[in-house]
């Protein structure tokens, strides 16, 4: 069979870059799993320093990788972060243990004669190395002590000041709170003092208009009684001449008349001594008032001064937290000029590492990373608890998230955070570890999350952008309601009760334009994608991919991609093993527009293989030949020929105007997409009595790897044929349907 021939020389390796070393890798990864022991490579790589006996114990020894193909593919994972060095590693162990596979995988025949690109270093290189190291060393150590100097007299002033600012933070807060408490006690003594005078007034009032009562019968009476002794001495003078009866009873008449006089005398005595007694009281009661005044005086003074001295307290404490602050932005500058020395210094050593060429792994993993970002970003910390009632944001991954309203007297007003920012990362502290998340191509919900996370001290890096107007006008026309725009595949069927206003189908392409629509929780805002053009249909929510999750087993090298970010909690499935990642319902694509012909796979490879002539008999259908050039090998050689597939051949097929029927396997899919070109896969079902013994065990086999395309594929019933002429019937169908569809690819994480 074809792909079972192999070249007797292939491209030179020492040429292809570390990109296309690794391509090559990849492409024939799982070759490399099911043939290769790690156990016999792994000495092999231990002496070319691209694996540490850590890694060898965690290949050999974990409990994750349950068999053999699990155990090689961790450890090609962790030789793709050596970069070049793994991968010429790994070529070279393929070429001493195992030559066959190396031959497949490069299309060169195993040499021994001395690689030429081997990662033993000769002496000369190594003295070289030694010295740029050695450099390098005396380089950091320097900056060490120059940033630890730093570090030392900038906590020093930073500790005196902070400790004589608590002290007198202290003594005027203490000063002030004893203020206070004289203001209080002097409030209330000038209450109980005013009351008392009131109490006085009114008793002095109820005092004068008594005597008043009393002085008046006595001055009233007075002139009666001097009538009726009158009348009295005229009734007695004419007694005299009366007789004897009548003289006894006026003389029985006066006689209680001068007793009620004498009565009444008593009585204006005892009023006289009472009005002394009420003079006497008033005259206390006005030295009383006057001491009181005085007092009340006193008082008004006191509070002025106290008032006074309170208001130079306040000013003093405004001061002090004017130089308070004016110590934290001069410990805030300090540290700034710290990391950006650095920065420098890790700038000038990634330049010494880009001249001198790659160092070895060992002195990489030493060697820090450093975050190179514009001159025009600004890092701001400060205290971020509860974050999101501090400020609010818009945006998502297409227009970048932005400030856009900050609550009136936060600590992020304070610090100087204003609206129209854009939010290029967050950095602060969870459970004792520093986290960073970049916003630059975030949708908002993943932003509000990340927000969210703030406990505590954080770091905003802020930069203007000038499209944020632009942003708000099309927010308040109502041309979009975000700046979220993506598009994803759906992975399962939901009916339309089940998940809000849209109903979704396997398959169906969705493009999302708004993770946290208003009203809604935990769901997106998405428009149903017309298969063969770029236009919205109907639109509705679905639930977001936090709410369903699938677990799987995986052990390929994750990219950046929003719907594979999975956040675990402590609290959650404690069943699932800790080295799964969670498959989310739906993945993320992006679309491609294929030419006019694209070219055609059909699988199983056995049953392809008979039809792929058949294939080339209509018209528009030609079946790609082997070719002498060795350059871009797509999948499999005619050792005999000297000759194999390659992408040369497709693209002179597909410039005719035709289909360029593929006899391959699955392997060249990835490395056709590498070259915008998109197959049409069509993967043809059969059943146990329309599909020989060997032909069946063939589909079985390659059926699952279908599911690890970057694409989807399209598949014939096994009840839509029941012989030959019936199938090509089909299959003429389907590549007319898959022609005129937008190729939907998701990123490949490979």
């Amino acid at each position: 069979m074809a792909g079972e021939c192999v070249l007797c020389e292939g491209p030179d390796l020492k040429e292809m870059s570390e990109e296309e070393l690794w391509n090559l890798i990849n492409d024939n990864r799982h070759r490399i799993s099911l043939g290769v022991r790690p156990g016999i490579l792994i000495p092999y790589l231990r002496q070319a320093r691209v694996l540490t006996e850590m890694d060898e114990d965690e290949i050999l020894s974990s409990h994750n990788l349950t068999n053999r193909s699990m155990r090689t593919g961790y450890m090609l994972d962790l030789l793709m972060t050596q970069g070049r060095n793994g991968a010429v590693a790994l070529l070279e162990g393929l070429m001493i243990h195992y030559p066959t596979l190396y031959t497949q995988v490069t299309g060169r025949q195993p040499s021994t004669e001395p690689s030429r690109f081997s990662l033993i270093k000769y002496s000369e290189l190594t003295e070289y190395l030694v010295r740029a190291v050695t450099g390098m060393q005396k380089e950091l150590q320097e900056a060490r002590r120059e940033a630890g100097r730093m570090t030392a007299r900038c906590t020093a002033l930073l500790k005196d000041e902070k400790c004589e600012l608590y002290m007198r933070y202290t003594a005027a807060i203490e000063e002030k709170s004893a203020v206070n408490k004289r203001l209080h006690d002097l409030n209330l003594q000038l209450q109980v003092y005013q009351l008392q005078t009131e109490l006085q007034k009114v008793q002095m009032e109820n005092a004068f208009q008594k005597q008043r009562s009393l002085r008046r019968p006595s001055v009233t009476e007075t002139p009666q009684l001097k009538e009726e002794i009158q009348r009295l001495r005229c009734e007695l003078d004419k007694a005299e001449k009366m007789g004897p009866a009548q003289q006894d009873i006026m003389a029985q008449d006066l006689a209680e008349a001068i007793d009620s006089q004498v009565e009444l005398a008593g009585q204006l005595r005892c009023y006289r001594e009472e009005n002394e007694k009420l003079l006497g009281e008033k005259q206390g009661l006005i030295d009383q008032k006057e001491c009181l005044n005085l007092q009340l005086q006193q008082l008004t003074l006191e509070c002025n001064m106290h008032q006074q001295k309170s208001s130079m307290i306040q000013d003093q404490m405004r001061e002090l937290q004017a130089e308070r602050d004016q110590a934290y932005q001069s410990r805030d500058e300090a540290q700034t000029m710290i990391a950006r020395l650095l920065a420098e210094k890790d700038s000038l050593r990634c330049q010494l590492v880009e001249v001198q060429g790659r160092v070895p792994p060992f002195l990489l993993r030493c060697r820090p990373k450093a975050m190179r970002i514009s001159d025009r970003v600004l890092s701001i910390s400060f205290q971020g608890e509860a974050l999101l009632t501090q400020l609010t944001v818009v945006g998502g991954n297409k227009t970048g998230v932005f400030v856009r309203q900050v609550t009136e007297g936060s600590m992020a007003q304070t610090v100087g955070i204003s609206p129209g920012a854009q939010i290029f990362q967050v950095k602060y502290e969870q459970n004792q570890k520093a986290l960073r998340m970049v916003l630059l191509d975030s949708t908002l919900e993943e932003a509000m999350w990340a927000l969210g996370q703030v406990t505590g001290l954080c770091t905003l890096s802020l930069r203007p952008r000038q499209d944020y107007e632009a942003l708000l006008q099309q927010l308040q026309n109502k041309e979009i309601s975000s700046g979220d725009s993506f598009y994803v595949r759906v992975n399962l069927s939901l009916p339309a009760g089940d998940t809000g206003d849209l109903a979704l189908s396997c398959h169906d392409i969705l493009h999302v334009t708004n993770t946290k629509p208003d009203g809604t929780e935990d769901s997106w805002f998405a428009s149903q994608v017309h298969p063969c053009r770029l236009l919205d249909l109907q639109s509705g929510t679905l639930p977001n991919y936090y709410e369903k999750t699938v677990r799987i087993v995986s052990t390929v090298r994750q990219g950046r991609n929003p719907l594979w970010v999975s956040v675990e909690d402590e609290k959650s499935d404690t069943s699932a093993p800790k080295s799964c990642v969670t498959l989310m319902p739906y993945t993320l694509v992006t679309p491609h527009y294929p030419p006019v012909c694209r070219p055609v796979l059909l699988l199983p490879t056995i049953l392809g293989r008979m039809l792929d002539k058949k294939l080339e008999e209509w018209p528009g259908f030609q079946v790609c030949e082997p070719r002498l050039q060795r350059s871009d090998i797509l999948d499999g050689c005619d050792q005999e020929a000297n000759s194999c597939y390659t992408l040369q051949g497709v693209e002179k097929i597909m410039k005719k105007g035709i289909h360029c029927v593929l006899p391959l396997g699955l392997d060249c899919v990835r490395r056709l997409h590498r070259s915008e070109i998109f197959p049409i896969i069509i993967f043809i079902r059969q059943t146990a009595r329309s599909a020989r013994k060997l032909l069946l065990a063939c589909s079985k086999s390659e059926e699952p790897l279908l599911d690890k395309l970057p694409c989807l594929y399209r598949s014939v019933a096994a009840d839509s044929w029941c012989d030959q002429t019936s199938l090509l019937t089909s299959l003429r169908t389907v590549i007319w349907e898959e022609q005129k569809k937008i190729v939907w690819v998701e990123p490949d994480l490979w």
